[in-house]
């Protein structure tokens, strides 16, 4: 890699502005050269607007020498084909989650990053900040006892997801568990290994019944223990982003899960007793902790966390809830 990260942009929608142009301006060591759009027009407003040397489409963004790593904020249905493009032209690559759009697909990155010798992540920027470290730390403390249940909550308030937003096209990839539900199922990965599916239920999409307005779903633990799992774009007002997990000695509540910048909350309790009240560390953002790490793992070669090749299980257990729903993996 060259003495800073140089990286590459396809699609000149809003997440790459917020993902990755922002955060690198104010991470040491990387830097957003080009932006790549299938209407190049699009791409030079989008360049110019936030001014990027370079701007073009898709071709011209791999086709660059100097560009070390693509960035790919494009609906997940056209991952696995633009991922693997990048990995054979030589660059590393970050997928916005979710990996691509079902479990073989997301394997075809992985494979494809080990084949040619470059790196995939997939963008769970969640998981870098200090919130959901500290999270986690919790949960594997034992502080819990035995893990006797947990519940999921991710839903976007009814008024955000409307007609003619992609997270409701099926074509590209859409539906609730594939836009927030696939945070829900990387988390308890992370925290517990890999659940079981052992049912779901869908709430379709009139206009496009292969979408899932909300899907809820139970799975099992490792250990046993059962996961209610709820992914919602029909949420109240107010919406929700909270886990709550009932251990045999103490329960555990995180609030703005998704988002830790967004307030997020950590509470447990045992009985009358509060053994944790903390807040996430405020003015941290998870996308400059997520592109700051790219950057250190990219340097020394070390594991990610984010690596492509852990993340596929995190879609096989999201096509396992589809296909528990009567839906077919996307």
């Amino acid at each position: 890699m060259a003495s800073e990260l140089r990286i590459g942009i396809l699609g000149a929608g809003g997440i790459a502005e917020r993902a990755m142009v922002e955060p690198s301006r104010e991470v040491d060591g990387a830097r957003v050269v080009a932006i790549g759009a299938r209407d190049p027009e699009r791409a030079r407003a989008f360049a110019e607007r936030l001014h990027l040397p370079q701007h073009g489409d898709y071709e011209a963004i791999l086709s660059d020498p100097e560009i070390d790593l693509v960035y790919l904020a494009l609906p997940p249905i056209v991952h696995a084909q633009w991922g693997v493009r990048a990995l054979q032209a030589g660059k590393h690559v970050l997928c916005e989650k979710p990996l691509s759009v079902n479990g073989t697909t997301a394997a075809s990155i992985a494979d494809a990053a080990a084949a040619t010798g470059r790196r995939a992540f997939v963008g769970f920027h969640y998981r870098l900040h200090s919130f959901t470290q500290r999270l986690l730390e919790v949960i594997s403390s034992g502080a819990l006892g035995d893990i006797e249940r947990v519940d999921f909550d991710f839903s976007i308030p009814h008024f955000v997801v409307k007609p003619g937003n992609i997270r409701l096209d099926g074509d590209l990839g859409g539906g609730a568990v594939m836009d927030v539900g696939c945070y829900a199922v990387d988390l308890m990965r992370a925290a517990w290994g890999e659940p079981v599916v052992e049912s779901a239920t869908a709430v379709l999409f009139e206009d496009d019944p292969r979408i899932d307005l909300q899907t809820d779903a139970v799975l099992r633990l490792p250990s046993g223990g059962p996961v209610q799992l709820r992914a919602s774009f029909i949420g109240d007002d107010q919406g929700a982003m909270w886990m709550r997990v009932a251990g045999s000695a103490a329960h555990l509540e995180a609030t703005s899960v998704i988002v830790p910048q967004w307030g997020a909350t950590l509470r447990v309790t045992a009985g009358d007793d509060v053994l944790i009240d903390e807040k996430a560390v405020e003015g941290e953002n998870s996308y400059v902790r997520q592109l700051e790490h790219l950057v250190a793992v990219l340097d020394d070669g070390s594991p990610s966390i984010l690596d492509a090749a852990r993340g596929v299980g995190t879609m096989r257990t999201v096509d396992d809830i589809y296909r528990a729903a009567g839906l077919q993996p996307r």
